[in-house]
């Protein structure tokens, strides 16, 4: 078996893939103090602001395609919405909903022409201060600058002091974070996070059980702490906001409570970003904000439907449509989600379909305000993303996609060839350690597939010593059933998806691979169904 037997499924568009590289939190355009040249006073009921972006703030002047904004909505009069879009390209998109009385904070990738200007539009009936700070940006792949790819990880908690969910290091034992205060939280080496390289995160941050308005922040340890909010809070709700946090070679994160009141706090983890010398990683393609779904309309919904999201109630779509993804895979989606005239407080959860709810939110409602919010999200095998109302009451959702970023050639990632071994016999020992970790997972796909219930995969998966590891992966698979499509297995290392050599097919048909895999941090394993270049109705990771 050689490396070009390993074959990416699902793939994405001949678009440039950019790579990313976080700056310290700075403050662009601020029309509290004039900051960008915007002016000093609160921008009119449907006006605008526009600024400059290339060549600030340590930005380069070009070769940038796209920009990681904090855009903050301050002393909102009545209720409305920003629009944020290059100077040149108009998009009628909400990126942020803000509410008289509150503070808002959001996050958008928003992306940059050739103006290398941003504007921000006031979509509502009064005055409201604006305020955007730049994280960091993307770099066109033709530019010589180094930058980072992007390992998406899905869903998982990072860190949680709320009782019952304590979960992180160091441990907060279910107490709240005081106010005017700090807590330092470990990240590299935590959850799927390298313990080192990686010189980014990307979260969603939660605040919850606050008694006063606050907000928080986020900055290395080994760094000053800044006036960039990550998210603005209000009591009686749950407030929450994705965000690209900068790490540094400390590993760890300072969360700074600058409210004055006590507040639980959650860190839900999406990805990292490492040098691209790492190899595996994924980079961004930009694309003009587009909705593509809409339970308001329609749009985009299986059947049409119109009606709100029901509690416990799904839509699934295909986060690709549209997007000739040629010999690409999408490894992460960036999405604007918008839960639009709720009749209670809730949130919802965005995730491959395939994978089921992990339960994790990417945006908080309360009643009766619609809710903006972003996050990167995974497709699944066949691009599909669902999206689960987990409130008491009804919520329209809306969708739209600013980017997305794309899986490596196969070829990228050096591997080489390991004796199959037979049935329980997988055993390996490295460098004397003893520290074999063997992880057997069974997948039966009987019963799974309705229509097509396909055949039976098995793995054997083996790590040892201390990371980034060598990981060696076999696996068997079978077809049961003479109905066109061959059975295979699928590996996904650091968040990028691998086909192993070797198909079941036609029934009866047995096939076997093994190979070993370097510097991995992160390997899941499953089985699925394949015709031509796409594979279905995989089971989930294991």
């Amino acid at each position: 078996m050689t490396a070009t037997s390993l074959i990416n499924p699902a793939r994405a568009d001949d678009a440039s893939d950019n790579q990313f590289v976080a700056v310290p939190p700075t403050v662009l355009a601020d029309t509290r103090d004039g900051t960008g040249g915007v002016g000093s006073a609160k921008v009119p009921a449907k006006g605008q602001i526009t600024f400059q972006v290339a060549g600030q703030a340590g930005i380069p002047t070009s070769g940038v395609s796209a920009v990681a904004l904090n855009i903050t909505a301050v002393g909102a009069e009545k209720s409305g919405w920003f629009t944020v879009h290059p100077s040149d390209a108009p998009t009628t998109v909400s990126t942020l909903t803000f509410y008289p009385g509150e503070n808002v904070t959001g996050e958008d990738f928003t992306r940059l022409t050739g103006t290398g200007m941003v504007s921000v539009v006031n979509n509502s009936d009064s005055p409201v201060h604006i305020v955007v700070a730049g994280r960091g940006y993307f770099l066109s792949a033709t530019d010589t600058q180094a930058g980072n790819e992007y390992y998406p990880t899905g869903a998982e908690y990072l860190y949680d002091t709320r009782p019952g969910h304590v979960t992180g290091s160091p441990a907060r034992e279910a107490i709240p974070i005081p106010g005017n205060s700090s807590v330092t939280i470990d990240v590299a080496g935590q959850r799927s996070i390298p313990a080192t390289g990686a010189n980014a995160v990307a979260l969603n941050v939660v605040a919850w059980s606050q008694g006063q308005n606050g907000w928080l922040s986020l900055h290395p340890s080994d760094q000053p702490g800044n006036n960039v909010a990550t998210v603005d809070y209000v009591p009686d709700e749950t407030n929450s906001s994705f965000t690209v946090a900068q790490l540094t070679g400390s590993g760890k994160l300072i969360l700074d409570n600058r409210g004055s009141g006590t507040v639980h706090v959650a860190l839900t983890l999406r990805g990292f970003f490492m040098a691209t010398a790492e190899a595996g990683g994924g980079g961004y393609v930009t694309v003009p904000s587009k909705v593509i779904v809409e339970t308001i309309t329609g749009a985009g919904v299986p059947g049409g439907s119109t009606q709100p999201l029901a509690p416990g109630q799904s839509v699934t779509f295909d986060v690709t449509q549209g997007i000739d993804l040629g010999d690409k895979a999408m490894a992460s989606a960036a999405l604007t989600i918008q839960a639009r005239r709720p009749t209670d407080k809730g949130w919802l959860t965005v995730y491959p379909s395939e994978e089921g709810d992990p339960d994790i939110s990417s945006v908080n409602y309360d009643q009766a305000e619609s809710t903006t919010g972003f996050d990167l999200v995974m497709p699944d095998s066949e691009g599909h993303v669902t999206i689960t109302n987990r409130g008491p009451g009804t919520t329209h959702v809306q969708v739209s996609l600013r980017g997305y970023f794309t899986d490596p050639p196969a070829d990228d990632l050096a591997t080489e060839d390991l004796a199959t071994t037979s049935d329980n016999a997988f055993v390996y020992v490295c460098g004397g350690a003893n520290e074999r970790s063997p992880w057997l997972h069974t997948t039966d796909m009987h019963g799974i597939w309705r229509d097509h219930p396909g055949g039976r995969g098995s793995f054997w998966v083996s790590w040892c010593g201390r990371g980034p590891y060598t990981v060696e992966v076999s696996s068997d698979v079978w077809d049961d059933y003479s109905d066109g499509y061959c059975v295979v297995a699928e590996v996904r290392l650091d968040g990028k998806r691998w086909q192993m050599g070797g198909r079941a097919c036609p029934k009866g048909r047995h096939a076997k691979a093994s190979f070993t895999f370097r510097k991995v941090w992160a390997a899941h394993v499953r089985v699925c169904r394949r015709k031509g270049n796409r594979v279905y109705n995989c089971s989930a990771w294991r």
